[in-house]
């Protein structure tokens, strides 16, 4: 959950557009349940009075009140998905800017280690993954909670018991299926959110080696390799499917129990009145209604592993430090400048077998140094061993550490430039 809070933080940029679309939710909810409520109240009162009723019951002012809820809960409907979807797409324009603002300061060295599509499917399909956190699990949590605390104190002036008890229930629910489904569908969640970029980037690679694998004979195989992930993907799909099916099928089950217990106890009574007639049908519907306020929060609870895999996977991109930083102040380099290294090694990225081995070389002043050799046998990795992790680079002696002073001696022909730029990351030690 730790990971979540960087990005919960960006929604405080847009936090009255939210609160406006929670309440929009709740009064959305809140019309709905007393659109049901009162239609059954009013149906069972109708029925009760008869035709000897037909000049004393006032018919005006509930059909007045269904009227009421029905348009409201339309264009709160209404209104509640224009804020929100806005309020949920001004964050991930912001989250995108700020994603890519931290990729342009990295060099294509520092990105090597990313695949074909990784780098596409993280800014697009990790930071739409996101918007799942307000839109199923902050907006439907604390709008159930807030409609059973309005439930719960407006049934109360009609029967406390029967108050309690519905809202009881109601928050048990609301705190114990959100954490089992949340466990139950971690994995699974994770598993999509590993397995949709794995496929598409063994799709953009095979796309675009079609001539390679054609000739080397491998284009079965490695498509064979992409068929067994998008498997692994449809499988993943179908496990969260069944848990929102069995989500939603245990949410009714309760549902329909609550609704069960509320007809057998308002029968009995409903505030002192043995004969509480239409305000039985009130209680019962109220108990129906009110679940629909629960019905997204189960299910929502489930994306939230697929919400965290994703956010970890864009820390992990942002937090990234660049190859090369420039001093804030400005650094004047010397005039005559001595490089020397010392036995330096270095290898590249996960690979075991060093690329240079105990490198020692002393440049001095005025002093022109060509590196020969054939092609890949490390030469422009020789240059960037001239500001290495580990091992030993001086300058006069002292450690080399600036890489802004170096650049300023060291000359490239422009079609090593664009190698040493595409060079990816090296590991060094000393030999």
């Amino acid at each position: 959950m730790r990971a979540l809070l960087p990005y919960l933080t960006l929604y405080k940029r847009h936090k009255w557009m939210l609160a406006l679309g929670i309440a929009l939710a709740i009064l959305t909810l809140l019309a709905s349940i007393g659109l049901l409520t009162l239609s059954g109240w009013f149906l069972s009162a109708s029925a009760i009075a008869g035709f000897a009723g037909i000049y004393s019951f006032n018919y005006m002012l509930p059909a007045a009140g269904v009227r009421g809820a029905a348009i409201t809960r339309t264009a709160g409907r209404y209104f509640e998905r224009l804020v929100s979807h806005d309020a949920t797409f001004r964050v991930l324009q912001h989250l995108r800017i700020y994603t890519f603002s931290k990729l342009l300061p990295l060099s294509p060295a520092g990105l090597a280690r990313y695949q074909q599509g990784e780098l596409l499917n993280r800014i697009v399909a990790d930071v739409d993954t996101l918007d799942h956190l307000y839109l199923r699990v902050i907006s439907p949590l604390v709008g159930a909670f807030v409609v059973i605390m309005i439930v719960t104190l407006g049934l109360s002036v009609l029967d406390v018991t029967l108050a309690i008890t519905l809202g009881g229930i109601m928050l048990l629910t609301l705190f114990i299926m959100p954490p089992v489904f949340y466990r139950a569908g971690k994995n699974t969640g994770q598993n999509l959110t590993h397995l949709r970029g794995q496929y598409r980037q063994q799709l953009t690679s095979w796309l675009q080696g079609q001539a390679e694998l054609t000739i080397f004979g491998a284009s079965k195989r490695y498509r064979a390799q992409m068929e067994a992930t998008e498997l692994q993907w449809h499988e993943a799909q179908r496990r969260q499917s069944e848990l929102t099916a069995l989500s939603q099928a245990l949410m009714l089950l309760i549902g329909a129990l609550a609704v069960m217990l509320m007809l057998w106890m308002a029968s009995g009574g409903v505030g002192g009145n043995t004969q509480p007639g239409a305000l039985i049908a009130l209680f019962v519907f109220c108990a129906l209604a009110a679940f629909e306020a629960l019905a997204p929060v189960t299910g929502a609870f489930q994306h939230l592993g697929q919400v965290i895999a994703s956010a970890l996977r864009i820390t992990e991109l942002t937090e990234q430090k660049p190859e090369v930083t420039f001093p804030q102040a400005e650094t004047l380099a010397p005039e005559k400048v001595t490089l020397t290294l010392r036995d330096v090694s270095f290898r590249y990225l996960d690979q075991p077998i060093n690329a240079l081995n105990a490198l020692s070389l002393q440049a001095n002043p005025g002093e022109h140094i060509a590196i020969l050799g054939r092609t890949g046998c490390g030469k422009i990795n020789a240059v960037a061993a001239a500001h290495p992790r580990l091992g030993s680079a001086t300058r006069r002696n002292y450690a080399q550490r600036s890489s802004a002073i170096l650049a300023e001696r060291i000359r490239l022909t422009p079609d090593h430039q664009r190698g040493a730029a595409a060079c990816p990351p090296v590991q060094c030690h000393s030999a």
